[in-house]
């Protein structure tokens, strides 16, 4: 809207005001009438715009008594809500700190935040999940637990653990499983798992490896069981396939270790807590 159509609609409306208030000016002249109130032995007698003057002035004061008395009456509500609001966000800017040392990779930090009571927070259940996943990555798994109780007893619902399939146990089985459904994971464990021995699952591996060119675990597995074998040259090119994959991967630099000095306990140790750790 423009600045001179504004101007232009409050002359308008000034105008409109002015032109009534000369109107009634002259009918309170022309014919004042008049309002006569009687009880018992008292009379009160006044024109009729002194009555309405008087009723409009009436009203305006008790509307302004009452409602601040109202206001008033209110005032200890309000402070306490206004209270309440200043520790609501006191505590939620803790459990904002809490999340942000989480995602950092920081989980001590994130827990002597979270650990505190969430009673003033507005989210309390979040509070305690996010301090359950803190302590379980610094290894307090009573506390993990503890904390994961008490949010779920603060939330309405607990959603139900999605079942996830095991992991077969048999060396066919879990080929099977891993055609239906492919997992870099579970792949690893075709070298260990059921009783074949290492060339007849190099043999009942090529099919799985030809579906997967591209898979870093099937390469480690061959390449171990080649070893395992005595097929040095054929490990040798499972190595290479493997680095051509992924040369930064943990595993892969294991191969090459083994390839060169062999396999040792130690070495064995840290395969297992790598793929541990993977799954």
């Amino acid at each position: 809207m423009s600045r001179l159509l504004r101007i232009s609609i409050w002359v308008s409306v000034l105008g409109a005001l002015l032109t009534f208030g000369l109107y009634l000016g002259n009918r309170v002249k022309a014919d004042p009438g008049y309002v006569l109130f009687a009880y018992g032995g008292y009379t009160i007698e006044m024109s009729l715009w002194a009555f309405v003057i008087l009723f409009i002035a009436v009203t305006v004061i008790l509307w302004v008594v009452f409602g601040l008395g109202g206001a008033i009456g209110r005032l200890p509500l309000s402070v306490f809500r206004a209270w309440g609001r200043m520790r609501h966000r006191k505590a939620d800017s803790r459990l904002i700190e809490g999340a942000l040392w989480l995602r950092r990779d920081e989980p001590a930090r994130a827990l002597s935040v979270l650990k505190k009571d969430a009673s003033s927070e507005s989210l309390p259940a979040l509070h305690w999940l996010l301090a359950s996943e803190a302590a379980r990555r610094v290894d307090q798994l009573d506390e993990s637990e503890r904390y994961l109780e008490s949010a779920e007893r603060l939330m309405a619902s607990v959603p139900k653990a999605i079942a996830h399939d095991p992991k077969p146990t048999e060396f066919k089985l879990l080929m099977k499983a891993l055609k239906k459904e492919w997992r870099e994971d579970w792949a690893l464990a075709l070298e260990t798992v059921g009783d074949e021995d290492a060339l007849s699952r190099l043999a009942l591996l090529n099919p799985l490896a030809k579906a997967h060119p591209d898979s870093v675990s099937l390469e480690v597995v061959q390449a171990r069981l080649a070893m395992a074998a005595g097929l040095d040259a054929e490990a040798k090119h499972h190595i290479e396939r493997a680095n051509e994959l992924e040369p930064d991967n943990p595993l892969v630099h294991l191969l090459r270790i083994e390839i060169e000095s062999g396999r040792t306990e130690a070495l064995e140790k840290l395969r297992r807590r790598l793929i541990e750790d993977a799954s």
